[in-house]
């Protein structure tokens, strides 16, 4: 099989089954976190007076990450399906974050895990961390480039020409021709935002364990709660709709 088959299978089969990738990489960030407790030499700003800056940094990071998804989300259109080809790339793709970056909310989310990672200290997990995403992230651009290239034809590849895929240009930005949807973001980032503040939450309370501390603090986690029950609130007739799916599979 040619090199390029193979990535672009590899590619394929990371966008439908490699969401999971980052997951482990967190929990292995996790367990070396629960680890630097005990041994914390050699790690950033790990148990020095700047510990608490540090960890406030890490989740204003994953906050980045949140808000680029959000700006992204709130101010592309709905476009229908039917309707891709007609106004897709003329104007779901030529302004906002779209005009700076080809793949903006993949960028976010790397910034979101980024933030979750670098909260580890650890140099070389990062570092590891950063390197295997970036290979997982090329893979899944190849992806769903082929699919956005077989939908919009020459418009997209003479846009995407024009923008860079994954790093942006800020001097291309161009205003959206959409007003901002705030039920988009209700509906689909208030969860990305709860499980972003309750991961915090669980980071620095595991610390506060494994340090036999209880001077805790939850202001991460009432603010979890409260995107919880938007999400909630807001998906609340697909929740319902699940889980009925699941009640009749099992009988």
């Amino acid at each position: 099989m040619a090199l390029q088959e193979e990535f672009e299978k590899q590619s394929i089969w990371l966008l439908k089954y490699g969401k999971t990738f980052p997951h482990i990489m967190l929990l292995i960030g996790y367990l070396l976190l629960l680890k630097s407790e005990k041994n914390p030499n050699g790690l950033i700003l790990r148990q020095s007076p700047f510990e608490s800056l540090f960890e406030y940094l890490c989740l204003a990071i994953s906050l980045l990450g949140c808000t680029i998804r959000i700006l992204t989300v709130g101010y592309t259109p709905s476009i229908p399906r039917h309707e891709h080809k007609k106004t897709g790339v003329s104007n779901h793709y030529s302004s906002g974050t779209y005009s700076m970056v080809r793949h903006p909310l993949y960028l976010g989310n790397f910034i979101i895990w980024l933030g979750m990672i670098v909260i580890t200290g650890d140099f070389w997990f990062i570092f590891a961390f950063a390197l295997l995403y970036f290979i997982y992230l090329e893979r899944i651009m190849m992806a769903k480039e082929r699919q956005l290239k077989s939908t919009f034809g020459f418009k997209y590849s003479r846009w995407a020409e024009k923008v860079p895929a994954i790093l942006p240009n800020v001097w291309l930005y161009k205003k959206s021709h959409s007003s901002f949807n705030w039920k988009k973001i209700r509906k689909s980032e208030t969860g990305r935002l709860c499980s972003t503040f309750f991961i915090f939450f669980v980071f620095e309370i595991s610390c506060q364990l494994m340090q036999g501390k209880n001077n805790y603090n939850f202001v991460s986690l009432i603010i979890s709660l409260i995107f919880g029950i938007i999400y909630i609130c807001e998906n609340l007739k697909s929740i319902i709709s699940f889980f009925r799916r699941i009640i009749v599979k099992m009988r």
